[in-house]
C-alpha cells in the first residue's frame, strides 16, 4: 500500500501497485481485499458527494446566468426602442 500521509488514505490505493508481487494467486487475493476495502471506505464517497454538490451549483448558476441574461437583454432592447423612437419623434 502507499505510505499513509497525515491519516488519509490515496484514493487509488485499493490498485495493485506496479511494484507489487508477480501476477498469480497472492496479487488476486491482495486486489479483493483492497477493492473490499475501498468498498467499506467511505472517503470515496464523501468525494462523490461533493462532485454532485458542485455539479448541483453549477447547474443552478448556469439557469440564473441564462434567465438574467435574457431579462437584461430584453430590459436593454426595450430601452434602445425607446431612445430610437424618441429620436425620431424629435424630428433627428
Amino acid at each position: 500500500m502507499p505510505p499513509n500521509h497525515g491519516g488519509s488514505r490515496l484514493a487509488f490505493s485499493w490498485l495493485p501497485s506496479l511494484s507489487s508481487h508477480s501476477l498469480g494467486k497472492v496479487n488476486r487475493m491482495n486486489f479483493k481485499q483492497r477493492f473490499l476495502t475501498l468498498l467499506k471506505d467511505e472517503q470515496g464517497a464523501e468525494l462523490a458527494e461533493y462532485a454532485v454538490g458542485v455539479a448541483l451549483l453549477v447547474a443552478i448558476g448556469i439557469v440564473v446566468y441564462k434567465t438574467l441574461g435574457n431579462a437584461i437583454n430584453d430590459r436593454q432592447s426595450g430601452t434602445a426602442a425607446r431612445v430610437g423612437n424618441a429620436v425620431k419623434d424629435a424630428g433627428y
